[in-house]
């Protein structure tokens, strides 16, 4: 009997880690630059609106460049620029390379997803310092922040966060806090800190997280009910039907005693 139970408890192991690898998220990339193949065929894609599908051919992502100048405490709608290098802001304050600077203005890129995303991190290349800020957000369709300042990307979206970086071309991680939502502002560090950040945004990198039947988002690190079955479910039902033929068995070893 013994043997029995070890038999099945490494056979219930290896099925569910077997369903458990199978339930993992895939990391999906959005390519922002032009030597990756630019923007998603048949979709939008101009200075005021790009559009991106990811490696998972199915989420698209729509990007819109804005400038907020300190001054005036004001966000002005700006024009996106794309190259080999990844993607810049076109605005009035904006030098020769085109890229999210804070040098006078404050450049920032609005990614709206087509669905929800546990946002990894981004890929920057360099043209100068790459500190940048980040707001991550849910929102029911791609937004308009004309006329508002940071602090109303504060209160809408509960704060940013800065990430902070030299003058090298580097992949900037977001950290294991599950930063999740459809909506991703990357802006040059806002406010400035007395040194001049120049970037172009190259890639993002998340995954996609399902919905659940009321519309809710569950967590990123939280397992959904299917997949929980699909884990759990095999070995629950495997341990169940085992319980009923050991106890026949068992029944009948009874009944032969008593008839002796």
């Amino acid at each position: 009997m013994r043997s029995g139970i070890r038999i099945f408890s490494v056979l219930v192991s290896v099925f569910t880690l077997g369903f458990a690898g199978g339930a993992a998220a895939l990391t999906i990339s959005w390519q922002t630059n032009t030597a990756s193949g630019g923007c998603a065929s048949g979709h939008t894609c101009n200075g005021s609106e790009m559009n991106f599908l990811g490696s998972d051919n199915s989420t698209l992502v729509t990007a819109k460049a804005w400038s907020y100048l300190p001054g005036n405490d004001t966000i002005y709608s700006a024009s996106l620029g794309m190259w080999s290098p990844g993607m810049g802001v076109i605005s009035p304050g904006s030098d020769g390379s085109h890229t999210i600077d804070n040098a006078g203005y404050v450049d920032f890129v609005a990614f709206y997803f087509s669905q929800a995303v546990n946002l990894k991190s981004i890929f920057l290349n360099s043209y100068g310092d790459t500190d940048f800020s980040a707001w991550i957000g849910t929102v029911p369709g791609i937004p308009d922040f004309t006329g508002q300042s940071l602090a109303d990307l504060d209160f809408n979206y509960g704060g940013h966060f800065d990430n902070y970086g030299g003058n090298t071309n580097r992949l900037a991680e977001f950290g294991l806090d599950a930063e999740a939502g459809n909506l991703l502002v990357v802006a040059a560090l806002a406010p400035a800190n007395g040194i001049t950040d120049l970037f172009k945004l190259k890639a993002i990198y998340g995954e996609a997280l399902l919905t659940e039947p009321d519309g809710e988002t569950p967590p990123p690190n939280e397992v959904s009910t299917p997949s929980t079955l699909l884990v759990f479910g095999p070995t629950v039902f495997g341990l169940a039907a085992w319980r009923r033929r050991r106890a026949r068995k068992d029944a009948v070893a009874v009944d032969t005693a008593t008839s002796d």
